[in-house]
């Protein structure tokens, strides 16, 4: 593993690229941003390395308090950190220019500042260890996410984060300390041996998923992530969005496979529901927003819910006789990690190409890019493409592995509510695919296709080189992890296998990908590719041999001229599905009266639609108004006189002394 201290050696040198003088400020740039390609491309190469060999001894050592260890588990999110960190670091250079003069310098340091406690974070060993590199990772991400804290958004958007990320760190730290008080250790190693009694391990594991939820972004815990991931950089929200949240699916798999033993089946049931309810409230809150950014947070509230809903699933079928089916599900929740971090990558950069170009995040504005961004638009279609779990893309098969963990549990013939879980697991599964299919073609269709709807897309140019090597080869990564899954599953299966002995002879897993085999249905990518290379060859040699007439005019409009103002509004696709969900939704309509311009003509009128977030609206806003209303009530106690502050003492000594007498 000497390959992963030279990555830790070029994040390092990223990190105090800060010291060079504020003259060489676009030279200090170039160099973290440098460091940070060849830390992750080194990251990248020796978890690679590690998976193909797992006979290889894992790292292990200590450097001062601070203990490490890397194992199979851990060289999975290594892979994914360094494959998303190269993508969105070799994209970086060129977008990252443009805060020339507005901290730079900074901006390059804390970028391989939060690479590297990511990296730490998963190598940790003990509790300690664990816990500081996980602060240390939320405490870089919100300086990232505050970068441009002189607008009031993000620097409420960025402490509304720290906040809500520090709530998630206490939950874990007493996740942490429930197990390690029974062991009088609180390294891994000894924990992983602890005998817990049925409260405590509850417990823990209450307050493990509570945590690690929050971090990931479920419902009703995400309520910083649609607001940190706008405000922050796109390379930035791209990195948060694509591998941060795949880290806390590391801690909570972590937690559970090896500190809380024999995994109980309301666990899993709870995680299964929590999972797939933000997988489709999340996709149903994508469809309805008009910031790209807001569109894509939302989006990775539905995928990390997919996630969560697959380790659900597997950790149900543990507690059945078919635990070895376990596998299946566990194995989909890794390798749509994976594909979900290229895939959210590719977006959000696409995303900042965009409000690059544009200098606008609002779709509405937009459309009719594609002529002038064609590589952008070609790249967002492919990503598109693959969160929406079109077949052929990295995101379909995922969710193929996920459908299957499922009808193991339909086909479950243990008992009925096994199967009727399974069943209503398939059909949230089958919803939130549906509206992320529609929340996809919005987004695009809004954005690159139709007529420009503003000025803001009259200067629109097509991004930097580098901006375009990056999404370009996310682009790619996205159609060959659909094209050619096998090696990535095979790549990934003994890194799951290698959680839990139960596992380790199911093989059945490679049945999934050749059609005819086994019980299960069958996914055939290449089968797919030949087919649809043969229509398109029939179609070509049909329009080639034949005389092609082509004929350009004007769309019919009822006698008039189409304007731009005519087409389909994000606001507008999205009504039906709003109008569907309107007891969910809770839409909020203002209409304005504007000054009468004219006498002979009525007063022009300005309509506004709100969609609230009704977890916010419900549960947030409720417990800060009762935070304030507490925080006025002790105010009023301390009132700044010693008498009244030592008549608290001796009472509060006092009631100690009746409760020790009692």
């Amino acid at each position: 593993m000497k390959l992963l201290y030279i990555a830790l050696a070029a994040y390092s040198v990223g990190i105090v690229s800060i010291l060079l003088p504020k003259k060489l400020e676009l030279a200090a740039h170039y160099c973290a941003t440098l460091a940070a390609i060849v830390g992750s491309g080194v990251l990248l190469q020796q978890a690679l390395v590690y998976l193909l060999h797992g006979s290889v001894v894992a790292l292990s050592g200590s450097v001062g308090f601070f203990t490490y260890k890397a194992d199979r588990w851990s060289a999975v999110f290594l892979l994914i950190i360094g494959l998303a960190g190269t993508l969105t670091s070799i994209y970086a250079w060129g977008y990252a220019k443009g805060y020339l003069g507005k901290r730079l310098r900074l901006l390059g340091s804390l970028w391989n500042g939060f690479l590297l406690t990511m990296v730490l974070v998963l190598i940790a060993a003990d509790v300690f260890s664990f816990l500081l590199a996980w602060e240390l990772m939320a405490v870089v991400s919100f300086l990232l996410v505050n970068h441009e804290a002189e607008k009031k958004a993000t620097h409420n958007a960025a402490y509304q984060y720290l906040v809500m990320t520090h709530i998630g760190t206490a939950a874990i730290m007493i996740a942490f300390l429930l197990v390690g008080s029974q062991t009088g250790a609180l390294d891994f190693a000894s924990m992983s041996k602890a005998q817990l009694s049925d409260t405590m391990r509850n417990a823990a594991f209450l307050t493990a998923f509570a945590g690690f939820a929050l971090k990931s972004g479920l419902l009703p815990l995400h309520v910083w992530l649609p607001n940190a991931h706008p405000a922050a950089p796109s390379h930035v929200s791209a990195l948060m969005s694509g591998v941060m949240l795949k880290i806390a699916v590391y801690g909570f798999g972590r937690f559970v496979f090896q500190f809380l033993g024999t995994v109980e089946f309301w666990w899993g049931a709870l995680v299964l529901v929590v999972g797939l309810l933000s997988a489709v409230l999340g996709a149903l809150y994508a469809q309805m927003e008009k910031d790209m950014k807001r569109v894509l947070a939302y989006s990775s509230v539905e995928n990390m819910g997919l996630i969560f809903g697959a380790i659900g699933c597997g950790m149900v079928l543990l507690t059945t006789p078919r635990h070895d089916y376990a596998l299946i599900g566990f194995l989909a929740a890794v390798v749509h990690s994976l594909n979900h971090s290229v895939m959210k990558s590719l977006l959000f950069m696409s995303a900042g190409s965009v409000l690059h170009a544009t200098g606008s995040k609002d779709i509405e504005k937009m459309g009719g890019l594609a002529k002038l961004m064609p590589w952008t638009a070609g790249f967002t279609l492919i990503g598109s493409m693959g969160l929406a779990a079109l077949p052929l893309t990295g995101g379909f098969v995922g969710e193929w592995l996920m459908l299957q963990s499922f009808l193991t549990l339909v086909n479950s013939s243990e008992a009925q509510g096994l199967r009727l879980l399974g069943a209503v697991a398939l059909v949230l599964v089958g919803l939130a695919s549906a509206l992320a299919v529609g929340c996809f073609v919005r987004l695009y269709g809004v954005v690159f296709l139709g007529r420009a709807r503003s000025k803001v897309v009259e200067y629109a140019h097509e991004a930097d080189w580098s901006m375009r090597l990056g999404m370009g080869l996310a682009a790619v990564l996205v159609v060959v992890l659909g094209v050619v899954p096998g090696p990535v599953v095979a790549l990934l299966q003994p890194a799951v296998q290698s959680q839990q002995a139960l596992w380790r002879s199911f093989s059945d897993v490679q049945k999934l990908w050749w059609f005819g085999s086994g019980s299960y249905a069958a996914y055939a990518p290449l089968l797919l590719v030949a087919v649809f290379a043969v229509v398109l060859l029939l179609v070509a040699l049909a329009v080639c041999g034949g005389k092609v007439f082509v004929r350009r005019d004007v769309t019919w409009n009822c006698g008039t001229y189409p304007t731009a103002r005519q087409q389909y509004s994000a606001t507008g696709f999205s009504k039906p599905l709003r109008r569907a969900f309107d007891f969910l939704l809770k839409p909020q309509r203002t209409a304005t009266y504007l000054k009468k311009d004219h006498s002979y003509f009525g007063r022009q009128v300005e309509y506004k639609l709100t969609i609230p977030d009704q977890f916010t609206e419900k549960l947030y806003v409720p417990v800060q108004h009762y935070m304030v209303w507490s925080a006025s009530f002790l105010r009023r106690i301390q009132q700044g006189s010693v008498r009244l502050y030592v008549s608290y003492v001796m009472i509060a000594m006092l009631l100690v002394l009746i409760w020790g007498a009692m």
